[in-house]
Order: C-alpha cells, then structure tokens, then sequence
C-alpha cells in the first residue's frame, strides 16, 4: 500500500499532462539515430580510433577492479562480524560494546563512498588530478572497493565456523584463523563476484569516459556534440561487444564454479579447505582467474600510469584547495525548501525508472532465459516461434538495452520528451530493463524444475505450470533484485542531471558548471542522507521477503 501510494506520488511529481510532456518535433532525431545504427562509421582511420579507445575503456575496468578487490578483501575482512566476535556464529553470545561499536563504525565508513555514484568522485578528482587515467580508477575502485567489501563480508559472514574454530583451538589468532580458514571456503564465490564487478566496471569505465575520463564514452560525447551518429554508432557497436564478451565471461565463470560446487562430494564439506578439487583442477577458471591477473600489468603498462601524481606538490597543493573551497558545506540558492525539492525528485525519478525497468525486464526475462527442451516455458513459445532464436533475439535486444550508457539513452530521450523527470526517467529505465532483464533470466534458468515437472506429469498444461510453479518460484528473487537496483538507481540519478532531469543530478551538474565546491558538498550530503534511507527501507523490505 505505502508503494502504491509513493508510486502514484511519483508520477503526480513528474507530471502526466501529454502536451506538456511529449516534443512531437524530435522524432525525426530519433530516426536519424536509430538509422544509423546499420550504417556505422566503418573507415580505417575511425576504426583505429575506437579500437584503441576500446582498449583504454578495458584497461579502466580492469585496473579499477583490481583496486576494488584489494579494497574489498581488506574492507570485507574488517566488516564481517567475526573480526569483532569470531566465535558469534556458534554461540549465542553477541558482540561485546566495544566490539559492536567498532564494527557499526566502519560499516559508516565503507557505507559513505558505497553511496556515492563513481561519477561523483571523477568531478571531484579531476580538479586535483587533471585529466589523468587515475581519475577513471579510482573512480571506478574506490565506490565499487567499498561495494565489494560490503558483500565480501556477507559471503564470509555465511561460511561455516567450524574451520576457524579449528584454527582458533590450535592457537591461532582472530586474523589468521579468519584468512586459513574462512577464506578458502568463500574463495568460489568471491571469484565469482570479482568476474561479476570486472563485467559491471566495463559499463562504468563507459559512463565516466563521457564526463571526461577518455575511453569510448569520451568519444561518444565529441561525437554527439556534432551530432555524428554514425560515428557514435561505431563506438556503441563496440562498447556492445565489449560488454556482451564480459558478459558471456562473468557468467560463465559463475556457471562453471557453480557445476563444480555441485559435484562436491558431501564428505568433503567439513574440511578445513572444502574448496571443491575441480574448481582447482578446472581449466577454463584457472586460465580466466591468470589471463585477468596478466591483462592487469598490461593495462598498466597500456595507460602509462604515473603513480606519484597521486602525492607530487600539484596534487597536494590542488586538494587543499579543493578541501578549503569545499567547507563548510553551503545549501545555497533556494536553501532547505529547494534541496529538499530536488531530493523528492530524486527519489521520484528513481522510483519511476525502476518501477519501468522492474516490468519490462519481468516480462522479457522469461523470454531470455536459455531454453530448456522440457520446460513449460519452452513448450508454451513452441507455439508461437522457436524458442532458441526468440531467446537470443531477446538477450541481444536487452544486452543492447544496457550496454549504451544512461547519459546517451537521456541525449536521444530528450529529443522527444521535453527537459524534466521523464527523460530521466525513461533512460535510467531503458539501461536498468536490460540489466534487470538478465539477472532475472539467470533467476529462472537456475531454479528448481521439480515443481514443474511434478505439475506436468501430474496432467497440467504447459501454460498452467508455468503460471502455477515457475512464476511463484521467482517471484520473491525478481522482486528483490528490484530492490536493489532501486538502491543502485538513486546513485544512477547523477549522471542523467546532465540533459536537464530534475533533481539532485541537474542541482550537482549545474553547481559543477559554477564551481560551486561547498555546494556540490552540501549536494552530496543530501544524496547520501536519500542513499542511506532507500538502502534501509530497500534492506528491511527484502528481509521481510526472506
């Protein structure tokens, strides 16, 4: 009831008045560009261009997750409870005061740079840096580092204690009982994770090329400066490849740990190193985990990095400017009645993109997931088409769908939908639908099929076990992974300010323009006050979901 009431508030917010929304004279744009998406620049000179900028958007990622996963395994180690109270899991003693204190404290500190957008932190960067590669990673690794921390402490939190408490016995200490014997345990997942972030970091590094940082995304935006579509369409088409390889990697280093959990044999679980053998002895895994751990030293080598630009005189000197300029924080023009104005946008715009996002990516999910030759969802779309074709024109259209990044999704919106929540809205949707789309494909490929199979034998049809055990098997995973991008589309906000979406992106793009440093400040104090309390709210809905 309380969502129905802020969705119908939401969209009051935004405004639904057709006339008032809709530029009719803009469609002709649209064309354009969608036309040239069959006819990209395709000469030498350009073609050069952009596989050299694909190289320097890789080179982000890759860089940018090797920071985060060195934040996040230090970060994860300090967050879990068991730093804190290692014996808390096999008693029902709590964390002492102190303890707790200790541990409420940094999970305050990891949950500040964990709000904040990684384009955030290149607007603040590149005033000290200047435009250096360093912007783009640490961009990229110290949010995504704190993010990685937060679940890396989760997956370590989950494992078993029986391992450490062995450890403990024999007189080892909190840390090392924690490294030798809950780490091997986790490394499985935590390897998945790290596949997944590199494959999240491709988009990012994108997104932050457009704001300046190079790379494709600062490409696409000279290029649309001039409104050269083709040229734009060949840097899309190459971001699309580039994403859909991390895709089809990521996933399947996920698939392939998880077939060989499965296969762990039972009497291998209490072990103090469970980590199945074939996860070791697996070829494809151990050649992704050492080309990823390769194509690090070559990146850096790629980008010609300089490290002690991070501390020569020009950095200091240019961040103790940007400190004193920043403080103390200033609301400036409209003060709290306008800062709380474009807060409520900004939560009305994240309502309305997820909520957009959340049904197209519900209802095109079931049309990506893989076929399988039993299933009642394969049988019911035999009817209609062949499902392996129709499966792989769906996850094309949604790799698509959240490959171009939310800044180019806002620049063509915004032809047809006049400046304010909706176009905003309506590209935050289009990237979040294709992102959506796949983890809830993923849901359906991986659940148990022995409802549906129990349902068919027992005389129902297709359809009827489709609706009646696929659906309910799903439906609180679609609805928490809802809930999570919901918390990733308030952070998303920013970067769509720049077409004129309302909110507290436009108020933070417009005060960067001014140089307004104790603005952008008190801006972002009030983005991670809106982050922190969507994260909450989101937490304990997905708790009572569970």
């Amino acid at each position: 009831m309380v969502g129905t009431v802020v969705l119908a508030a939401s969209i009051l917010r935004a405004g639904i008045s057709p006339d008032k929304l809709v530029n009719p004279r803009g469609w002709d744009q649209v064309q354009s560009f969608l036309g040239a998406a069959f006819r990209p620049d395709l000469s030498r000179e350009f073609l050069l261009l952009t596989l050299r900028e694909a190289a320097v958007t890789v080179s982000f990622a890759l860089l940018g997750t090797a920071l985060a996963l060195v934040i996040g395994l230090v970060g994860g180690v300090i967050l879990t409870e068991r730093i804190w109270s290692p014996l808390a899991h096999e008693s029902n003693t709590r964390m002492s005061g102190l303890g707790r204190l200790g541990w409420a404290f940094s999970r305050l500190v990891f949950a500040i740079p964990r709000s904040m957008h990684e384009v955030v932190f290149a607007l603040l960067l590149v005033n000290v840096l200047g435009l250096n590669p360093l912007v783009a990673i640490l961009a990229i690794g110290v949010p995504f580092g704190a993010v990685t921390a937060k679940v890396f402490s989760e997956l370590l939190d989950e494992v078993p204690s029986s391992a450490e408490l062995s450890f403990r016995a024999a007189g080892a200490g909190r840390f090392v009982a924690i490294v030798f014997g809950i780490f091997p345990q986790a490394m499985a997942d935590l390897l998945s994770y790290a596949f997944y972030r590199f494959e999240c970091s491709i988009r990012s590094a994108a997104v932050l090329g457009i704001v300046g940082a190079g790379g494709i995304g600062f490409q696409l935006a000279l290029s649309f400066q001039s409104l050269k579509y083709e040229e734009m369409w060949t840097l899309l088409w190459a971001l699309i490849i580039l994403s859909g390889l991390g895709d089809r990697w990521s996933t399947a280093v996920r698939r392939r740990r998880n077939s060989a959990a499965v296969e762990m044999r039972v009497d291998e679980i209490p072990h103090p190193d469970p980590e199945p053998a074939n996860l070791r002895r697996d070829p494809f895994l151990r050649g992704s985990a050492w080309l990823l751990a390769i194509m690090v030293p070559v990146s850096f080598w790629w980008l010609d990095l300089d490290l002690t630009t991070l501390w020569n005189e020009r950095a200091r000197t240019l961040g103790g400017e940007l400190v004193n300029d920043s403080f103390p924080p200033r609301i400036g023009t409209g003060g709290w009645t306008q800062l709380l104005s474009d807060s409520a946008d900004t939560v009305a715009l994240a309502v309305l993109a997820i909520t957009l996002a959340w049904v197209v990516g519900t209802l095109t999910s079931f049309g990506a997931a893989r076929p399988n030759p039993n299933g009642a969802l394969t049988l019911v779309a035999r009817r209609f088409t062949n499902r392996a074709i129709a499966s792989g024109l769906v996850r094309f259209v949604l790799l698509v769908s959240r490959s171009v990044p939310p800044p180019v999704w806002a620049f063509i919106v915004v032809f047809v939908i006049f400046p304010g929540l909706w176009p905003g809205v309506v590209a935050l949707a289009l990237y979040n639908a294709g992102v959506l789309g796949r983890l809830q494909a993923e849901v359906i490929e991986n659940i148990d099929r022995a409802p549906e199979q129990l349902m068919r034998a027992s005389g129902a049809t297709a359809p009827g076990a489709l609706v009646m055990a696929t659906v309910p098997a799903v439906s609180s995973r679609f609805v928490a992974l809802g809930l999570y991008r919901w918390e990733v589309t308030i952070r998303e906000t920013v970067i769509v300010g720049v077409v004129g979406a309302a909110g507290l992106g436009r108020r933070l793009d417009e005060q960067t323009s001014a140089f307004d440093y104790q603005g952008i400040v008190a801006t972002i104090l009030a983005l991670l006050v809106v982050t922190v309390a969507v994260d909450l709210a989101s937490a304990s809905i997905r708790r009572t979901i569970r």
